[in-house]
């Protein structure tokens, strides 16, 4: 997994919790969601499952990026920081769907 996209969100998130806690509460729920249904799907001996796992991250991932967009809109934080966490975000997407697809489906 792209640690950096876990690193950017976690420490932008703390730059919009003094002004919406809300949200930066629920881009944080995203991002633990991401991480946890990897290492959750990776305990099991089932390549189906753990693709499924992997499906629910890959959501995970789309959320955090979308209520980064919403930080935006309320100008919570910058175009740069957002255009990061977009270009981060679509790369992690790309290669857990690629790991995904890499898994037998049944």
């Amino acid at each position: 997994m792209r640690r950096s996209f876990v690193n950017i969100v976690g420490e932008s998130s703390k730059s919009i919790e003094p002004k919406d806690k809300d949200l930066a509460s629920q881009i944080r729920r995203a991002l633990h969601s991401l991480v946890l249904n990897i290492a959750e799907g990776s305990a099991d001996n089932s390549d189906v499952e753990f693709a499924r796992f992997l499906g629910i991250s890959i959501r995970s991932t789309y959320e955090s990026v979308a209520g980064f967009d919403l930080a935006l809109l309320y100008e919570l934080i910058s175009e740069e920081i957002n255009e990061k966490i977009e270009t981060d975000g679509h790369e992690l997407v790309k290669q857990l769907s690629a790991f995904r697809n890499t898994l037998k489906s049944g």
